[in-house]
């Protein structure tokens, strides 16, 4: 028993000094093998590696005989040593032998270097990136090795194993015959034949898809069935396949962080983390000019706590690049994304309404500038005063923007912001003003619009007696007055001076009679340049139409002055046509 222990424990002692020189020459392949992927074949440190390799398995095989090694799909073992275990996919040394069914491979003694090479190659073409067509075992056997033997599974299964061979041998079909040969079996085999269109009984064999002796027509009905769907099915796979990558990164983040705060097991700690997240997602948002996006991010931001992170968010966005990158994206889209971009600016509170300003400033597309105006229009309908820092601005146009925009909000509290823009160097910002103050109570803009004539441009100064004679006032016709009086007053534009006329119309009454009554009677004998201006004087006395005002023109028509009396029975009978 003692002697048969020991000998028991002497031959353990040498199967682990074995293994464990089999385990130091297969890392040493491993090593090989990597160092052989990395540089080319006539690199130095490769020749050396392949050569070390060699005379190594030479001096193993040499001490400890012949070794043989097994493979699994996980590992390389010797015996029962595992001698390199996977680490990851690419580091799988026994993958490539089991895979392509080989078991093992005994090495012997004598194996000369160049068939360690051709090994080596073998492994390195099945396991490399750029695998060929052939197996393992195809290239192991047409290099020729007779030092190396293997064990492999054949491709079609276990054919040729003892189990299936027996099975194979009981179910055997007759080998096919022809008609002349072998008449006494076939004798013998018709009593056993089944006759055609009988139920074979007993084991059949499979081919590759079904069981060889049945009918294929259920198989061949399938296949047409398949090739009728298949131009319909090809067409939805590619429509829903478009449909699932049209679906931007954004937005499904978007509807990740959605899931996880409406999840149950949402903590503070992880609020706080999507707070910190959730900018960077509204920031590509905005980079793509995709508003939904923003929206939804600016909602989710509100719901994580992240308040903090809007104000910068803001001061980046009132940015003149950001700015410019808004307006691209909007003067390029229609007009939904318009209006979810105006959603999105309402999210950010008033600072919104510098955001739509900026975007209205710097837009080149007239359909998106009617609709962010009308916009900023409802937004500050009850605080106009918002837009007042825009009055300043140095780009004209964004001023005339404002003040039009003012004279949709209209009422009394926009006088005092157009106050300034009536000044305004500009001519066209000017003229806005005066007609935003035309939305103004009438009492209310006038003492505005009648400074407003002092020094004004013959356009200026038309457009503010046509507001001014929205309603009859005996200030502003005693002023109009006066311009009529003035010597100079034929030598005005004749804009002007017919701006006057339709003014007095609209606005005189009975206080300016006596005044006009002079001016028709005026002139002398030889004063034929005031005709026309008799004839005017005399319209406007009939179109105020008072009592007085007739009066003057009935006396006027019984003047011995023909030309007084001209203008009188002109005015008359314009007036009684009007009638």
């Amino acid at each position: 028993m003692t002697e048969a222990r020991t000998a028991q424990e002497t031959e353990s002692k040498e199967t682990q000094a074995t293994a464990k020189a089999v385990a130091g020459w297969v890392n040493h392949l491993g090593r090989t093998l990597k160092t052989c992927r990395l540089y080319d074949a006539n690199n130095p440190t490769v020749i050396r590696f392949r050569e070390e390799l060699g005379m190594a398995l030479a001096r193993l095989l040499d001490e400890h005989g012949e070794i043989t090694l097994r493979f699994t799909d996980e590992d390389l073992l010797f015996e029962e040593h595992s001698l390199y275990p996977a680490r990851s996919r690419d580091d799988n040394l026994g993958l490539a032998f089991h895979r392509d069914g080989i078991r093992s491979i005994t090495l012997s003694p004598g194996i000369r270097q160049d068939e360690v090479e051709k090994l080596l190659d073998a492994i390195l073409q099945v396991s490399g990136q750029n695998i060929g067509q052939d197996d393992l075992v195809t290239l192991l056997w047409e290099a020729h090795l007779p030092h190396l033997d293997l064990d492999y599974v054949p491709s079609d299964g276990d054919i040729g194993s003892a189990d299936v061979q027996a099975e194979a041998e009981t179910t055997r079909l007759p080998w096919p015959q022809s008609h002349a040969e072998a008449p006494q079996e076939r004798g013998a085999d018709a009593a056993t034949s089944p006759a055609p269109g009988e139920a074979t009984e007993g084991p059949r064999t499979r081919s590759d898809d079904w069981t060889t002796g049945e009918l294929t027509a259920e198989i061949e009905a399938g296949f047409s069935a398949l090739d009728a769907l298949s131009t319909s099915e090809a067409r939805r796979f590619l429509e829903e396949f478009q449909a699932e990558h049209e679906v931007s990164t954004t937005t499904t983040a978007l509807a990740i962080v959605r899931a996880v705060l409406h999840a149950d097991a949402n903590r503070p700690e992880d609020r706080a983390e999507l707070a910190e997240f959730t900018p960077r997602l509204l920031r590509l948002s905005i980079g793509r000019g995709a508003w939904l996006e923003t929206v939804e991010a600016m909602h989710l931001l509100a719901e994580c706590g992240g308040e903090t992170q809007v104000a910068p968010l803001i001061q980046e966005l009132l940015q003149p690049i950001s700015v410019a990158t808004i307006v691209e994206h909007l003067d390029h889209q229609e007009e939904g994304p318009v209006q979810d971009f105006i959603q999105f600016a309402k999210t950010l509170g008033d600072t919104g309404v510098d955001l739509l300003i900026s975007a209205l400033a710097e837009s080149q597309q007239r359909r998106n500038r009617r609709i962010l105006a009308e916009k900023i229009a409802e937004l500050c309908k009850d605080a106009p005063e918002r837009l007042a820092p825009w009055l300043a601005d140095r780009r004209w146009y964004v001023v005339r923007n404002m003040v039009h925009i003012l004279g949709w909000i209209g009422g009394d509290s926009i006088v005092g912001l157009l106050r300034s823009t009536l000044s305004h160097p500009e001519p066209r910002v000017r003229q806005e003003a005066v007609a935003a103050i035309g939305q103004v109570d009438p009492a209310v803009a006038r003492p505005i619009l009648l400074k407003a004539l002092v020094n004004a441009d013959t356009r200026m100064f038309c457009a503010v007696l046509h507001q001014l004679s929205a309603a009859r006032d005996t200030g502003a016709s005693r002023v109009l007055m006066g311009y009529l009086l003035e010597p100079q007053f034929d030598q005005r534009p004749p804009e002007e001076r017919r701006a006057i006329y339709s003014a007095l119309s609209a606005m005189a009454s009975d206080e300016v009679v006596p005044e006009l009554e002079a001016e028709v009677m005026k002139g002398n004998w030889f004063a034929r340049g005031q005709e026309a201006h008799r004839q005017a004087v005399a319209r406007v006395l009939a179109r105020i139409g008072t009592p007085a005002a007739r009066n003057v023109l009935q006396r006027g028509a019984l003047s011995k002055r023909p030309p007084v009396r001209k203008a009188c029975e002109d005015a008359i009978a314009g007036a009684t046509l009007n009638e």
